[in-house]
């Protein structure tokens, strides 16, 4: 057992990640003490004391020289932070393993790139790994620019319509497979447009961008589809939009009349994501769509006037080697999509996928990784990509990120709006999470507000969460 006793402060949950990134395991807290079930036993004390932060081996590690078992405060930082960085740098140490993003385990690495003057101090204060740091910095001058085109006081939307066809063997999210869920979905449709109904004229705030996503929208049958998008754009809320974006999503839901509804309405942003265009691959992790499938869905949405299309990839598929995910974003690049993003695999407890099959890797998975998402990067750029948002999921493989590349002035606005807690949210639909951004004097307070994630008890309780809503952005 490895733990991690705290002495004059209770940054618990900074210190549990990076223990879980270590060691794979969830860590449990006990009377103050972070308990980890590994095999190997050792205490390490993180110590807060008149304003000094110091982490020291207790005991364990014995093959840890005596000069590497205790560290002290050496940078200006928060003591939640220091606190994570000091533990970090010791288990590093202890176990001989590093992390490409070092110490941050945060989700927006961007944001601590903006706190210090150039990439090295990442990596000096941080010990993020070169490459990372950099591009955490050109991403967050990406970013920025594109806050740069949203009023700071505006209200980005999003509609959420958790079903999917089937459920992916990779998947997290809060997604309810459809052909069990079928009676579901006309309720489901009308509480959304019945929550629209009750919240969208109390709100006071401009609306600047709307991104309707899931799971899979366009799981929705042809003509509760069209209500659906007639619904939403009933609205003279969603009137002077400076952005529309619809994940059109897999490409087994996807028919000429539906994106003849989006085109209807005026959109011309859209998302067909095929994950990896190895039909081996698409098998093993239950999509039931083929790359054909994809590349007729793509061809059609050009045909159609679809300006925007974004394409979602993921680096570290089961059973994909790198030679599949390099040939598949190569096949992609030469699609010319004005966006693609890429995914790093990432396991979480709602996932068909085992733990042990992401966070336990061997040596050889690891590598393919980096090989994978090298090969993204210097691929894209080459091709006149610019990384425009980034962002980090726990237990990733190797605790690699995910990154939205697009072409110069194709950015995707909510993204940035909504990854980089710099502006609000208004969200619709169950498992949503609105927020309030609040910014004061240079700093950035962020407030949420969350919404009921069983789409059955959403559907009974709309006017509830409506009501919340409201009341949050009153």
């Amino acid at each position: 057992m490895l733990t991690i006793r705290l002495s004059g402060h209770e940054h618990f949950y900074p210190l549990c990640d990076v223990a879980r990134l270590f060691t794979g395991v969830i860590p449990k807290v006990v009377d103050n003490v972070i308990c980890v079930d590994v095999e190997y036993p050792a205490l390490i004390e993180s110590r807060l004391e008149n304003g000094t932060v110091s982490t020291h081996v207790v005991e364990g590690f014995p093959d840890l020289p005596a000069s590497f078992r205790d560290i002290s405060s050496q940078e200006d930082l928060p003591s939640s932070r220091e606190c994570k960085r000091q533990l970090y740098i010791l288990l590093s140490r202890a176990l001989g393993k590093s992390f490409p993003w070092g110490a941050l385990t945060g989700i927006r690495p961007t944001q601590v790139a903006r706190e210090v003057e150039k990439e090295e101090d990442l990596t000096r204060i941080y010990q993020v790994r070169e490459d990372k740091a950099h591009l955490a910095f050109l991403t967050m001058k990406e970013e920025d620019a594109v806050l740069e085109k949203t009023d700071p006081d505006s209200l980005h939307v999003y509609i959420g319509i958790p079903f999917c066809p089937t459920r992916c063997a990779y998947c997290s999210f809060v997604a309810h497979e459809a052909p069990q869920k079928t009676s579901l979905l006309p309720s489901y449709v009308d509480a959304m447009l019945r929550e629209m109904e009750l919240v969208l004229p109390k709100i006071g705030k401009p609306i600047e961008t709307l991104y309707i996503g899931g799971g899979t929208p366009t799981v929705l049958d042809e003509v509760l589809f069209e209500k659906f998008i007639k619904g939403v754009f009933s609205h003279d809320a969603f009137s002077s939009l400076k952005e529309l974006t619809v994940e059109a999503g897999r490409p087994d839901t996807i028919t000429k009349r539906k994106l003849e509804i989006l085109r209807n309405v005026g959109i011309t942003r859209i998302c067909i994501n095929p994950q990896t265009l190895s039909d081996a691959t698409l098998l093993r992790v239950g999509r039931k769509h083929t790359a054909e499938d994809y590349l007729r869905c793509f061809e059609m949405a050009v045909e159609m006037g679809f300006s925007v299309i974004n394409t979602d990839l993921i680096a570290g598929l089961p059973g994909e080697g790198s030679e599949e995910f390099c040939d598949s974003l190569s096949r992609i690049v030469a699609l010319a999509p004005a966006n693609i993003t890429v995914h790093s695999l990432s396991k979480k407890r709602r996932s068909d996928l085992t733990r042990e099959d992401v966070l336990r890797q061997e040596e050889e998975e690891l590598l393919k990784m980096e090989k994978m998402l090298s090969f993204s990067f210097s691929t894209l750029r080459e091709a006149g990509y610019v990384p425009y948002y980034l962002y980090k999921q726990k237990d990733t493989i190797g605790g690699h990120e995910n990154v939205g590349y697009c072409r110069p002035g194709t950015e995707c606005i909510y993204n940035v709006a909504m990854m980089s807690d710099q502006r609000s949210v208004l969200s619709f639909g169950a498992g949503g999470m609105s927020k309030r951004v609040f910014l004061e004097e240079g700093n950035v307070r962020v407030e949420r507000c969350s919404c009921i994630k069983d789409p059955i008890q959403y559907i009974r309780e709309v006017e509830k969460m409506a009501e919340k809503k409201v009341s949050f952005f009153q």
